[in-house]
């Protein structure tokens, strides 16, 4: 029979690790309510970021998430991919987006985070999962607030239904574009494109 020193070991242990696996989602939920609590009232501060510094930085916090589910998370990052943008609410964006990726992705199962440039120089964020996917007439829909359709339901209604319209916004405030593309293989992919450093697009307050 267990001790009552080890029966409370047990529990605290078990306490911290949710925790834990709390943390990040608090993080992005907190980060999500402040900044766009602020959308117009403060102007943005572009500059120059490392998406390999981000990306990184953005997979290692949600690691948890995905361990607690045995996934495989991923990450297949190219060199020198910079894009100018406003560092925090493009942390926002990729956050919400892996986060959505892990949540509603089986266990078990993968999720891959890759960066590239295209011929014009411009930042490219692919998140792609091997999860339910998103029927094809929903994938634009999905980004409308408080968008709700049972196809496309287990991806989209995270918490208030908000987590991937604030992604879209975080992205196109900064002369983004994000949409999820065509997969060939079960599951989900999201590309998001940013401006290149030297080229920062009129989107984003300067």
């Amino acid at each position: 029979m267990q001790s009552k020193a080890a029966l409370l070991l047990a529990l605290l242990g078990g306490y911290f690790l949710a925790e834990r696996a709390l943390s990040p989602v608090k993080t992005i939920t907190r980060k999500a309510q402040d900044i766009t609590a602020d959308a117009g009232k403060e102007k943005l501060t572009p500059s120059p970021v490392d998406m390999r510094m981000l990306v990184n930085e953005v997979v290692e916090e949600l690691r948890i998430l995905a361990e607690e589910k045995n996934q495989t998370l991923s990450t297949s990052i190219e060199k020198k991919v910079e894009a100018k943008v406003d560092l925090e609410t493009i942390r926002l964006a990729v956050s919400n987006i892996l986060h959505n990726a892990i949540l509603y992705t089986q266990e078990e199962g993968k999720v891959e985070v890759h960066t590239a440039k295209t011929e014009d120089g411009e930042a490219i964020i692919d998140i792609i999962d091997n999860g339910p996917g998103i029927p094809e007439a929903e994938r634009s829909k999905v980004f409308e607030r408080f968008y709700r359709v049972d196809k496309a339901r287990s991806r989209a209604e995270g918490g208030a239904g908000l987590g991937l319209a604030i992604a879209r916004w975080a992205v196109e405030v900064n002369g983004g574009a994000i949409a999820f593309r065509d997969n060939n293989e079960p599951g989900t992919h999201c590309r998001i494109i940013l401006p290149e450093v030297r080229a920062a697009k009129q989107g984003i307050s300067s």
